[in-house]
């Protein structure tokens, strides 16, 4: 059964998934075999904590620092993480190619916009 879920932003081309969907860890290695199943796309050369980090320890003094420099100093997220961006235009891209490439923003950029 598929999964209904409202994305509470603008959905974009420049949508990040670690940025925007809040996606770490294994749930993003799980959503990017997803995916690679439904569209196709050969994921050879993907590193999945590159993208989203690895699986949270549990470390209740990391959580707090987090939670100090996000609420307290209003300091981005993707600020914090570090993580590079993964966008849904670059996975459009992926998808038509067949296979997973490292993300290139000048090439993606321009993916939903109408051809004249």
């Amino acid at each position: 059964m598929d999964e209904i879920w409202v994305p509470p932003i603008d959905v974009t081309e420049r949508t990040a998934l670690a940025h925007d969907f809040q996606i770490a860890g294994l749930d993003g290695q799980d959503f990017m075999e997803a995916y690679a199943r439904r569209f196709g796309v050969d994921l050879a050369e993907f590193d999945g904590v590159e993208y989203f980090g690895p699986e949270a320890s549990g470390n209740p003094f990391g959580l707090l620092g987090y939670l100090w420099h996000r609420l307290v100093r209003r300091i981005p997220a993707r600020d914090l993480v570090g993580l590079p961006e993964l966008t849904l235009g670059h996975l459009f891209a992926c998808a038509n190619e067949g296979r997973w490439r490292r993300p290139s923003l000048a090439s993606d950029s321009t993916l939903f916009r109408d051809t004249p």
